[in-house]
């Protein structure tokens, strides 16, 4: 962000610095867009035009014409340039704005395609660490008021300004004195637009900080309306908001005051122009050294030069509010992104080996030298105490980051050599917090295979053990789930979760806590399904319940980011370490009922192929 907030406190450099960014990451062909700002210039500088020839018409008639001008005395002449002024302009105001508005849209529509690619290549674990209602902000609100930037302020602005040089210019050939008089007091309004700049754009990021923030509070408030509810908090919780809202409009009228009061100084200084020509024309008409008729033109057209800065003043303001829009989104495009091969390797073998990997967040160290060996067609699981790193290990297999030291590999290549598509195609993930989407259930399943049909995805919720759960449902696998599944229960959801990863038939099964939220029924329902999962592919689970994994292949012990132990459940018992300290508490508050009543992961003797079950 540093770069970008030193780019919001540049002034009109921001602008067009952000309009080139804006241009150069769509990728879209400008050439339209150019050629339409072109058109709109030439069409404001037609509005001089009139005035010209009622111009060339006085000096026809009171004064000295202008050689090859004497046409201009006749009215069906002067009646028939009129007509063909009023109908060039409009040919240029039609094909300007029609250029303009295809080659903006054209440029937004890419560039916005091209930033959702980019977050869509963020590190996931990156993505989550984010506000949703920050990241919505961002692709939402912030990337409209940059398409504003083109599709509306930035033509405006440039035609505006065009037409104000073509008119100083041209008043600057026909007396140079008078044209000063006009222009002299500018730079002063300039320099009044200039000196405020720093603080309007700091006052604009503050506001959009405070806006970020407000979305995220209320995001969490209405998401967690219920459990406030419940402790008797959402009352707290209003008085941040409240907080919250009332420093955005304390900022929202800082804007108005930075905005505001040096446009309004600008305007004065620009409008006392007017003054000076009236009174450079007094001091010449004492010499009698300018002509009656010149100084008309320069009445008709000083509003002509007036009237456009005023405007683009009012456009530099809209134009400078919306580039901090792109200074938020130019932090987003700078986020690196996943690296990805150039050519994605692929392997038939499916072992997995963490070798002396190291991560941390932000600073925070998560996992330390972690070293282990998963075998193909085997379970493995991950316990520890909380905050062990357990889940850590998962997100890196996912490749929701890339470890800072160390190598992650499947077959013998690592996952960077793999890419992330290919590595998704070899993985199916079940989290403890599942994502639903807002369709039917059988939309929701076949999430896991987009081609399978409707046999194969209620043979998957059958191994699952949802068909009993689903078929009581008002439309049965039609049934719509809602928003994030709240129609569902959290074993329900989870079981639905099971039911896409058996459908997708990966040969990587990810498990994360799956039965740490459930009741004993849904446990039991959900422990079935995992073991006809682990009957055909490697599986790789963290459990906080240790009976539910003590059928498993390798147990790995984690104990403040490092591997403390390694083994089997018995051959861990035995060592008398923390796995078997673990499992005596949790036997002694009765998680671990013991006996033939423990079921767990493992691969079961005549457990189903997925050819069975699917």
């Amino acid at each position: 962000m540093d770069d970008g907030a030193e780019n919001a406190v540049d002034g009109e450099v921001t602008v067009w610095r952000s309009v080139r960014r804006i241009m150069t990451r769509s990728g879209a062909a400008a050439g339209p867009f150019w050629l339409g700002l072109g058109l709109r210039i030439l069409e404001r500088c037609c509005e001089l035009l009139p005035y010209l020839l009622a111009y060339l018409w006085l000096r026809t008639v009171l004064a000295d014409p202008w050689p090859g001008f004497a046409w201009a005395a006749e009215p069906p002449a002067l009646a028939a340039a009129l007509a063909g002024v009023f109908g060039l302009q409009w040919l240029l105001a039609y094909h300007g704005q029609r250029l303009c508005f295809l080659g903006s849209y054209r440029i937004i529509q890419a560039y916005r395609a091209g930033l959702t690619d980019h977050v869509r290549k963020l590190p996931l674990g990156l993505l989550s660490s984010r506000r949703v209602g920050h990241l919505a902000d961002l692709l939402t609100d912030d990337v409209n008021r940059v398409e504003s930037i083109f599709t509306h302020v930035s033509a405006d602005l440039v035609a505006a300004l065009g037409l104000a040089l073509t008119t100083i210019a041209l008043l600057a050939w026909v007396d140079g004195r008078l044209a000063a008089a006009l222009l002299c007091v500018v730079p002063v309004a300039v320099l009044a637009l200039t000196l405020s700049r720093r603080v309007f754009e700091r006052a604009g990021l503050r506001k959009h900080a405070r806006y970020r923030e407000s979305a995220g509070l209320l995001v969490e408030f209405v998401g967690g309306l219920a459990t406030l509810r419940l402790y008797n908090r959402s009352g707290d919780w209003l008085q941040r908001l409240d907080r919250s809202f009332e420093a955005l409009r304390r900022l929202s009228l800082d804007i108005e005051k930075w905005g505001g009061g040096p446009v309004t100084l600008y305007r004065l200084c620009v409008e006392g122009g007017l003054l000076c020509l009236l009174l450079a024309c007094a001091w010449l008409a004492r010499p009698a050294d300018a002509a009656a008729v010149d100084w008309l033109l320069f009445f008709l057209l000083a509003y002509k030069f007036i009237g456009p800065l005023l405007e683009a003043a009012e456009y530099l303001l809209v134009l400078r509010y919306a580039c901090q829009s792109e200074v938020k989104l130019d932090e987003l495009w700078r986020t690196p992104a996943l690296p990805e091969p150039a050519h994605a390797a692929s392997t038939a073998d499916h072992t997995v080996r963490f070798d002396h990997v190291s991560f941390a967040y932000d600073g925070a160290a998560a996992l330390h030298d972690v070293s282990f060996t998963v075998p193909e067609r085997t379970v493995t699981a991950i316990v520890g105490p909380s905050g062990a790193g357990k889940s850590s290990l998962l997100h890196l297999l996912a490749r929701f980051y890339d470890p800072q030291q160390g190598r992650l590999s499947i077959g013998g290549l690592d996952l960077r050599e793999i890419g992330s598509e290919r590595l998704y195609g070899l993985l199916g993930m079940v989290f403890q917090q599942v994502q639903l989407f807002d369709g039917s259930i059988m939309d929701n399943v076949r999430v896991g295979c987009e081609q399978a049909s409707d046999e194969a995805v209620l043979a998957a919720c059958a191994a699952a053990d949802c068909d009993a759960f689903v078929r009581r449902l008002p439309e049965g696998y039609r049934t719509r789930v809602g928003e994030g599944g709240m129609g569902l229960s959290g074993g329900e959801r989870q079981r639905l979760s099971l039911a896409r990863a058996l459908l997708k038939q990966a040969p990587l099964l990810l498990l994360d806590e799956v039965t740490a939220a459930v009741d004993a029924e849904s446990q039991r329902a959900i422990q079935q399904a995992v073991n006809r999962l682990a009957a055909h592919c490697t599986v790789i689970m963290v459990a906080h319940r240790l009976q539910t994994v003590r059928e498993a292949d390798q147990i790995v012990v984690l104990d403040q980011g490092r591997v403390v132990e390694l083994g089997t459940h018995e051959r861990l018992l035995r060592a008398g370490g923390l796995y078997a300290r673990m499992w005596a508490a949790q036997e002694a508050s009765g998680e671990v009922p013991g006996g033939a009543a423990c079921y767990g992961v493992g691969h079961p003797a005549g457990a189903q192929t997925m050819g069975d079950v699917v």
